[in-house]
């Protein structure tokens, strides 16, 4: 049994295009006094400095660089894609959890209680039938370099957390949502974090149950934030107050990939 645990912090992401054109001055070889002073250096310290050529022959110019590349951040990760980079490459960059055997995505029972005043049990099929919500979605590990593949986009169904918040009527001064798995995996968030980062206990990706993509029965999904905080099989939210809320998920990261940009290949003419 897992007890890794997160606490707004590890312990185990609309359409953009860009066209760039960049221009970049070389900086001057030397500055006239060494000029002046060249005179007394010992013979042939002048030509290492200058690769072989005297300073005064030394011609400066303006090397312009010029490119276009441009990106699109909101086309649909196929489901086989996306099973390859998260059941495999993930499990190994985001510390993510084995693979656990689907049972019935839609029979799983779901709860939420703490300081909440309705504290109910849910199968996610009737909560989805209560509120149910689509969103194209961006996932990408946490430990992906800039221009790493370990990110995608993706259609995501689930039920809105700020459903089941509602539902269960959480009780005033509540600041801390706790999502807890099956295997006793937490992560642990603001309240605030969680309704502005709008997450969604999501159950189908890409029209598909998520055994065909990301595995599992449910998933934590959030908006711009590393999905080695998105905690899978679900079987309990839990309310409660602290005297200071998690710190939002990057904010002692000592490298946040956010966003993840680069170049993966090209051609230079």
């Amino acid at each position: 049994m897992k007890t890794k645990t997160q606490h707004g912090r590890t312990t185990l992401s609309a359409l953009a295009g860009l066209t760039m054109v960049a221009s970049m001055a070389a900086a001057p070889v030397a500055l006239a006094s060494e000029t002046d002073a060249s005179a007394s250096r010992p013979a042939g310290e002048n030509e290492a400095r200058t690769y072989g050529a005297p300073i005064e022959n030394v011609q400066v110019t303006d090397a312009v660089v010029k490119g276009e590349f441009s990106y699109d951040q909101g086309v649909i990760t196929p489901n086989a894609i996306i099973k390859t980079l998260f059941q495999k490459a993930t499990n190994a960059l985001c510390g993510a959890s084995v693979d656990l055997a689907v049972d019935n995505p839609l029979g799983w029972q779901l709860s939420v209680s703490g300081d909440v005043q309705s504290a109910f049990t849910a199968s996610v099929g009737d909560l989805a039938k209560e509120e149910s919500t689509n969103k194209v979605m961006s996932c990408t590990c946490g430990g992906n370099p800039a221009g790493g593949r370990a990110t995608i986009t993706a259609d995501v169904k689930g039920i809105p957390v700020e459903h089941l918040l509602k539902r269960a009527s959480v009780q005033p001064g509540a600041n801390t949502v706790t999502f807890v798995s099956s295997d006793g995996t937490e992560a642990s968030f603001s309240l605030g974090y969680v309704l502005g980062h709008h997450a969604v206990l999501s159950y189908q990706v890409n029209d598909e149950d998520l055994s065909a993509s990301v595995g599992g029965n449910n998933q934590l999904w959030m908006t711009k934030t590393p999905a080695n905080y998105f905690v899978r099989d679900v079987a309990s939210i839990v309310v409660s107050t602290q005297k200071q809320a998690p710190a939002d998920p990057g904010l002692s990261d000592a490298h946040p990939n956010s966003p993840n940009v680069g170049v993966l290949a090209g051609a230079q003419e």
